[in-house]
């Protein structure tokens, strides 16, 4: 059974029917299961029609690294320059079994044609390609993208150089108007060697360029579609299912997003869920931790090194671990690895939107928090990693009002330093989220009877409540077309948007944040009002002022961060820093602003590598023992 069957038919068999070659020897069981699929590819509906597309090439050398990729008007303006050739491709696109694409749009077609060559200006046979029709957006840097189209050729030129061309065709959200122009127009970059866009690796392009189809060429591709179906009837049959499966995503793309934020969109994740893809050194472990008052809280590990300098870090309310170790860009955990910090620990606390539990109408706190969550995780991480340990403390937002709730009151001791972002022992928020807060937890709780509220809830099928929240939203913010984005400003404070700078955030964490921020109960905010309220961080019950109890406390050398465009709690950490500034802690607090970030971006902003996270960074080396200097050498080969 030898030179039978090539490796893609086996790893693609549910994909594209198998391709005959010399590659290896097969099994018998390999080469009867790949005869089997062949099989049934033969009797399934295979559609196929021909395409041309004309326009540009301009040579362009650039890096192109995963997910950052040229706008299209960076591809026009490259339309003005003097030295582009004319460029064009015929390709047959094949798809090779109609039902598989009708269960999935973004399965891959086989592409065969031929392609100009750019260098000799000689015609290059598509040694092997694949079109997906309506993917997920992963190239195009626009906020307002909901779909892709892809075309991936492997090309070899007369020298034997490989290259991959590699075209993309973006569908922006409501913009009806320009429907023939987007479907119609392919910008497209040539790179060195034979690679998928989504392999690891950047991506050496040597050239870029523009295709379109004319209107004539249009016509041409319209009538070349054909079948393999045994009767006419059965090829209209197929061909109009196919033209529906187009036709419904272009409506579900362009259309008032009012009527389409629908499951479908429910279940489109630009990465899995709880992902862990991101960190890219050492393993990760979860713990999950009991606490004292009945729940189940976890620790995440991320540790590729042994280290008696560990960091702890503390998400924010609805958000997780996943705010840490996001993969579309440099993460906060990849970057205390590389910089001496091999072993980080990620708390998710009862507020992350991991837990299924804050999606009832539960009466947690901030005290809850700072008394059970945060000292059992302590004690675990001193269990695990011996009682000498320093832990070095990164909390956000709500985790860091919490931690530092959890120092004043002394249920945890002996930390070596904490940086707090945005917010700690001084809550501050604009008018504007304070009147949203004095009435909306109660509106929604008794009112309406909604126990929690999340990003997601404008995806929910049919006509329910969160849908019209966010078109109310639409109304004041126009920033951009992503319905979690708007959610997040209604949740959280009073902004365009509130949480962030569109300037920081990539546009796949954009399309990721119904994925990224969880649902919450009201009582958090209720705590957080009543706070506002009396000015001052009090307990729940109004018996503690955390401020007050820091006071007294000897407290570890603390930096507290902020954005200059805070819009969540705009002035809260540098209102603690001038406080604790005139107490017996005045030599062991600092305060830091980020100029053009805003609450959230600081951890999760596409910048932070570059512009936040060298800060953090150096802030903690100070306070590190030994081992934390010796592991400054670690770095990712």
């Amino acid at each position: 059974m030898k030179h039978l069957i090539a490796p893609s038919a086996v790893e693609n068999a549910g994909s594209w029917p198998p391709i005959l070659g010399p590659s290896r020897v097969y099994s018998v069981t390999e080469t009867f299961y790949c005869l089997y699929k062949q099989r049934i590819f033969m009797n399934s509906i295979a559609i196929e029609f021909t395409e041309r597309m004309s326009g540009f090439v301009v040579p362009k050398k650039l890096t192109l690294s995963a997910g950052k990729g040229l706008s299209h008007s960076d591809f026009q303006a490259e339309n003005d320059r003097f030295d582009k050739q004319p460029f064009e491709f015929t390709v047959t696109i094949k798809v090779p079994n109609l039902e598989n694409f009708l269960k999935d749009h973004g399965t891959p077609s086989q592409v065969f044609g031929k392609i100009t060559d750019f260098r000799f200006r000689e015609e290059l046979r598509v040694e092997n390609g694949y079109f997906q029709l309506f993917t997920s957006p992963s190239i195009s840097p626009d906020f307002a993208t909901v779909k892709e189209m892809h075309y991936t050729l492997f090309l070899t030129d007369r020298e034997g150089k490989k290259w991959t061309f590699f075209g993309f065709k973006e569908l922006l959200k409501e913009e009806l108007s320009q429907v023939w122009k987007q479907t119609t127009t392919l910008y497209y970059y040539l790179w060195e060697g034979h690679s998928l866009l989504n392999n690891y690796g950047d991506k050496e392009v040597h050239a870029i360029g523009s295709l379109r189809i004319s209107p004539s060429d249009f016509l041409t591709q319209m009538k070349s579609f054909k079948t393999n179906a045994a009767t006419f009837r059965e090829e209209k049959e197929a061909l109009l299912k196919y033209f529906k499966a187009f036709t419904d995503t272009l409506w579900e793309s362009y259309a008032p997003y009012i009527f389409t934020t629908t499951s479908a969109r429910w279940n489109e994740h630009p990465y899995p869920v709880h992902t862990t893809q991101g960190v890219a050194l050492g393993e990760n472990s979860l713990h999950p931790l009991d606490t004292r008052d009945g729940l189940t809280i976890s620790l995440q590990r991320f540790r590729h090194q042994d280290s008696k300098d560990v960091v702890l870090l503390l998400h924010g309310l609805t958000t997780s671990t996943d705010m840490f170790i996001m993969p579309e860009h440099q993460n906060l955990v990849n970057h205390l690895h590389t910089s001496g910090y091999p072993d980080v620990w990620s708390l998710d606390w009862r507020g992350s939107g991991r837990f299924t539990y804050n999606m009832s109408p539960h009466r947690y706190t901030i005290d809850d928090v700072a008394k059970f969550d945060i000292p059992r995780a302590v004690e675990f991480i001193r269990e695990s990693c011996g009682a000498d340990v320093r832990i070095h403390v990164v909390a956000h937002c709500v985790g860091a009002l919490s931690f530092m709730a959890s120092l004043a009151t002394g249920q945890v001791r002996n930390i070596a330093s904490v940086i707090a972002n945005s917010v700690s022992l001084t809550p501050k928020v604009p008018w504007q989220a304070l009147a949203k807060m004095r009435v909306g937890p109660e509106i929604f709780e008794q009112l309406l009877g909604y126990p929690y509220v999340s990003p997601a809830i404008p995806y929910f099928p049919a006509r329910a409540f969160g849908r019209w929240i966010y078109w109310m939203e639409r109304g004041l913010r126009s920033e951009c077309k992503e319905p979690a984005c708007h959610m997040v400003s209604f949740m959280w404070g009073w902004g365009f948007p509130a949480a962030f700078n569109h300037r920081n955030i990539h546009p796949v964490t954009h399309r990721r944040l119904k994925d990224l921020f969880g649902g919450t109960s009201f009582h958090y905010h209720k705590h957080i009002r009543k706070m506002l309220l009396t000015k001052a961080s009090v307990s729940f019950d109004g018996k503690v002022n955390y401020l007050e109890e820091s006071m007294k406390k000897d407290l570890p050398p603390i930096l507290l961060i902020s954005g200059t465009d805070n819009q969540i709690f705009p002035g809260a950490n540098k209102a603690t820093y001038e406080i604790l500034s005139q107490t017996k802690n005045a030599a062991k607090v600092t305060y830091k602003e980020f100029t053009n970030y805003g609450h959230q971006d600081v951890f999760m902003g596409q910048f932070c590598h570059a512009e936040v996270f060298p800060e953090l960074i150096a802030f903690i080396k100070q306070h590190s023992g030994t081992s934390g200097i010796e592991n400054r050498k670690l770095r990712i080969a």
